[in-house]
């Protein structure tokens, strides 16, 4: 590859390595420098500095001043400072391309002429305006009220001028990609996911982590929990010292280390006193990354009480990269970092009871089988391994920007319809940020970039039962079981029922007490344990593509909002056909609508009612089902979730 001349815009400074937006700046620079790109940085001036050219570690760095006496001074000199001061750095150097981190120095840089003719990458840490309002009231330029809302406003609309500009997208995590679609309806197709990472090679386990612990001056067997956070709302620390003491009722010995720095800090140390919980909780202040390490090394778990705009966390893989398990709220990106390694670390909610919960929970099972947290440490340090080093961070931004300077764009694959076979063309539909390609013979739409077996797995095994828990299931979801069933019954009597897809095992219960002898399958493990307790009926965990049952053995077979959830529609029906006994009922139930469990692959009904073996289905249901059963009825147009459902029955044709 050939060297590339990277500017890169920020509103932090790079040198400062305070948050999380400053070292992802500074580890992009200096790991492309590394590589022998020309890389400069042009950032604000930390509070109180001049501004400064210098070099560092072959970065060269520009920082620009503003003046912080106003807010409106602020923001105008955020802009303009960085405009003039882009306006000398353009005019000394040729740029290949340029790598925008923040909205305010952004909107300066790329409003100049000759930024205009540079191609642009937006690196979307966080939204800026949620951001905004998530601080309010801690500094003077973060205010309440109707200022604070404009302030917003306007950061928005400065972002989405950056992001309109750019013509690629930095995301971190999926979360990042779907506020991206929230607030500023850009398309997956725009953006490149490149997580975050952390340097292996310092957050590394230690050997002796007893000798780590006296070196830090730390309890030698007590129960060891860190936290390291800046010391803010959102970051839920007020939610966990509520929940130590929970936890102390049941581990006395429990101590918590809180490291970080901010316009907290004092009344979290009054929360901690008032709860009589001080004597247990030690606050760090801000530790430099030298002592960091081992403060996590120490730790027995690293607790991430987050409650608002997780977009990625770097504290979360430096943790487990020093073999630290992290019990983690399921907000933002975390669950995208833990459920591949284990679902268990994360809470069920971001709660004082559920974090104390799930607190308690890992530490009696540290007091119950030590092995297995030890092959939980060592499972944690190679999930940071193969899935966040620097290293592979830096080669996806190297070769996203490259593509940017060479002009490249990626063609979609050629892919069949599901249901007709015919070939898939584009589409305009966007449903939450995800785009979609259309077949032209039958109507049927599938996601342009599905989602690959692994993942669907993954989904289903970890987020599907914390978004659908079995225990919770709403009163229209109820109706729509029962009025399935019932309609189901006109067409067939009691038999062999099977349901693909069982999820919390409801319509299996109904099932049962309308005299089916019903069975339920289900991808993930999870559903089918629910599923088990709530119908108490045999439930096997299988593929809908291969269910484990003989030829013609079942009478009935539901496949309710399934279809709308696979790659694989028609072998789904296939193998739906093959289980059934002739004459045999086939329930199908899809939406009109996309589903809103956020990771939809196909909708197999978006063509309107036309053209099925009744004139009533619709063409692409009726394309996908005919090669495997009679339509004996279509009916029930009714709403429920997003909009308009379908739903099919049909018989088995004989063999």
């Amino acid at each position: 590859m050939n060297p590339l001349r990277v500017l890169m815009v920020s509103d932090v400074s790079p040198l400062s390595g305070a948050g999380g937006g400053e070292r992802v700046l500074w580890e992009h620079a200096r790991g492309l420098a590394r590589r022998g790109h020309a890389v400069t940085v042009l950032g604000r001036a930390p509070e109180g500095a001049a501004a400064a050219a210098l070099e560092r570690h072959g970065v060269r760095v520009v920082l620009f001043a503003v003046g912080r006496r106003s807010r409106a001074g602020f923001v105008r000199d955020a802009v303009f400072a960085a405009r003039e001061a882009a306006r000398g750095v353009l005019a000394a150097s040729g740029f290949d391309v340029l790598n925008v981190y923040q909205p305010l120095a952004g909107y300066g840089v790329l409003g100049l002429p000759a930024a205009r003719r540079v191609p642009a990458l937006y690196t979307f840490l966080s939204p800026a305006p949620l951001e905004y309002r998530a601080r309010e009231r801690m500094t003077h330029q973060h205010v309440g009220g109707v200022s604070g809302r404009l302030g917003s406003v306007a950061l928005w609309a400065l972002e989405r001028a950056c992001l309109r500009r750019a013509g690629r997208i930095q995301v971190l995590s999926e979360y990042s990609a779907e506020q991206l679609w929230q607030l500023y309806r850009i398309a997956e197709d725009r953006f490149v996911k490149i997580p975050g990472g952390v340097d292996l090679r310092h957050f590394a386990p230690s050997d002796d982590r007893t000798g780590v612990r006296a070196r830090l001056g730390l309890a030698k067997e007590a129960p060891l929990l860190l936290t390291v956070r800046n010391l803010e709302a959102r970051m839920g620390l007020d939610t966990l010292l509520h929940a130590l003491p929970r936890v102390l009722a049941r581990h006395p010995g429990v101590q918590l280390l809180v490291a970080g720095t901010g316009s907290q800090r004092a009344a979290l140390e009054s929360l901690a006193a008032a709860l009589g919980v001080a004597a247990h909780v030690r606050f760090l202040g801000f530790v430099p990354d030298a002592a960091l390490a081992m403060y996590y090394q120490a730790a027995d778990a690293f607790v991430l009480p987050t409650r608002d705009l997780e977009g990625f966390g770097l504290v979360t893989v430096e943790a487990l990269a020093c073999g630290t398990p992290v019990l983690a709220t399921p907000i933002g990106a975390t669950p995208e970092l833990l459920d591949p390694l284990d679902p268990a670390l994360l809470f069920d909610a971001a709660t004082p009871e559920a974090i104390a919960e799930g607190i308690v929970a890992f530490l009696e099972r540290l007091e119950r089988d030590e092995a297995a947290i030890a092959r939980l440490r060592h499972a944690a340090r190679l999930h940071a391994e193969r899935r966040y080093s620097w290293t592979r961070a830096i080669d996806a931004l190297e070769a996203e920007l490259a593509r940017l300077v060479a002009g490249t764009t990626t063609a979609l694959p050629a892919a069949a319809c599901e249901a007709c076979g015919a070939p898939l063309g584009g589409d305009r539909l966007v449903y939450r940020g995800r785009r979609y390609r259309r077949c032209d013979t039958c109507g049927t739409r599938a996601r342009a970039t599905p989602p690959n077996a692994a993942e669907l797995r993954l989904r289903y095994e970890t987020a599907y039962p914390r978004s659908f828990a079995p225990a919770r299931i709403r009163t229209p979801r109820r109706e729509m079981l029962t009025s399935l069933l019932r309609r189901a019954g006109l067409h067939a009597g009691p038999g062999r029922l099977l349901d693909v897809g069982c999820g919390g095992g409801h319509l299996l219960r109904a099932a049962r007490g309308e005299g089916w002898r019903a069975v339920g399958t289900d991808l993930g493990h999870a559903a089918c344990r629910a599923a088990r307790e709530t119908a108490a009926a045999p439930i096997a965990q299988a593929e809908a593509t291969a269910l484990p049952f003989r030829d013609g053995v079942l009478d009935a077979v539901t496949l309710v909002n399934v279809l709308d959830h696979t790659a694989a529609a028609r072998r789904t029906l296939e193998e739906a056909a093959r289980v059934l006994r002739p004459g045999g009922l086939l329930v199908l139930r899809v939406l009109r609508l996309l589903t809103a469990t956020g990771f939809e692959v196909m909708s197999v009904m978006n063509s309107g009612l036309a053209g099925a073996p009744d004139g009533r289905a619709g063409r692409a249901l009726g394309a996908a089902v005919q090669g495997v059963a009679s339509v004996a009825a279509a009916v029930s147009r009714g709403r429920w979730l997003l909009g308009p459902s379908l739903e099919v029955y049909a018989r088995r044709r004989p063999r």
